[in-house]
């Protein structure tokens, strides 16, 4: 399967999405002291809207505990903060495994994803957690579920991920944009939906590996769109696609305004600065 890259619409959103990356990484170059809070403040962003497609709604105080060791947590939420302990440090693999794949790709060797991959972030993503399996297949069909498209069956799990895994080392898949791939693997991955908890939650980090690989930002897709999230699981990639390029499209915009804002204000300063010593 593959995206059609004659749609216009499409093609222009994404050279758009590329002008507005170049501004923001120009913007953190001009502002390198910036970096570590901008990245701050995506992490938080991240972890805060995954949280929520799965039905979980933190708070700014549980997200800045949890991350922050220097920050006193509430002994009662200890489950909480290890979950969004958990989340971070995922977040972490994959920018570690999209630098090494960067390496590896500079190397002349081909990025690859592998089922190894999906079983570790799932284990760092249930580390600590109780009454959960980590790294353990769903073994039912689940009556009541956050998602509602079609799944595989548990017989069916072992032979989905390798399919998963043979679709995206072709060279058909290769050949795209990491756009489209991100979009294609997160449907294909969907689909097979390995774990009883956190299909989700792996299925999106790998799916913004594909992303940051590419020079992106993660894809946050909003709390306010996770029904249209679900729907665009059910219709197809190509409405994914859609749900994925708005959510890069606002992650960008808000770093931009936020990093212009942070550049007018230095200017500013710095011209009181002048006129008091003028």
């Amino acid at each position: 399967m593959s995206f059609d890259f004659d749609d216009f619409d499409v093609r222009a959103r994404f050279s758009e999405l590329d002008d507005r990356s170049d501004e923001l990484r120009q913007l953190l170059r001009d502002l390198p002291d910036e970096q570590a809070d901008f990245d701050e403040r995506c992490r938080i962003a991240y972890i805060y809207h995954d949280s929520a497609l799965e039905g979980v709604v933190l708070t700014y105080h549980e997200l800045r505990a949890a991350v922050d060791r220097k920050v006193a947590s509430d002994s009662s939420l200890i489950p909480t903060y290890q979950e969004i302990k958990n989340h971070a440090d995922a977040l972490d693999v994959v920018d570690q495994h999209c630098r090494e794949e960067i390496a590896k790709k500079q190397r002349g060797r081909n990025p690859k994803v592998t089922a190894q991959f999906f079983n570790d972030l799932h284990v760092l993503l249930t580390k600590g957690l109780i009454r959960k399996n980590p790294g353990a297949f769903r073994k039912d069909m689940p009556l009541h579920r956050t998602y509602f498209h079609d799944i595989f069956e548990p017989a069916q799990i072992e032979a989905g991920l390798k399919g998963v895994v043979e679709f995206v080392d072709n060279a058909d898949f290769r050949a795209q944009h990491a756009i489209n791939q991100a979009c294609l693997f997160h449907h294909e991955f969907m689909k097979v939906f390995p774990y009883t908890d956190g299909s989700g939650k792996v299925g999106r980090l790998v799916m913004n590996y594909f992303l940051v690989r590419a020079g992106y930002l993660p894809a946050v897709i909003h709390a306010s769109d996770r029904q249209a999230y679900y729907e665009a699981l059910k219709d197809g990639p190509e409405a994914l696609r859609l749900i994925v390029i708005g959510a890069m499209e606002q992650a960008v915009d808000a770093g931009v305004r936020h990093l212009r804002d942070r550049l007018r204000t230095r200017s500013a300063v710095r011209g009181r600065v002048r006129s008091y010593a003028g």
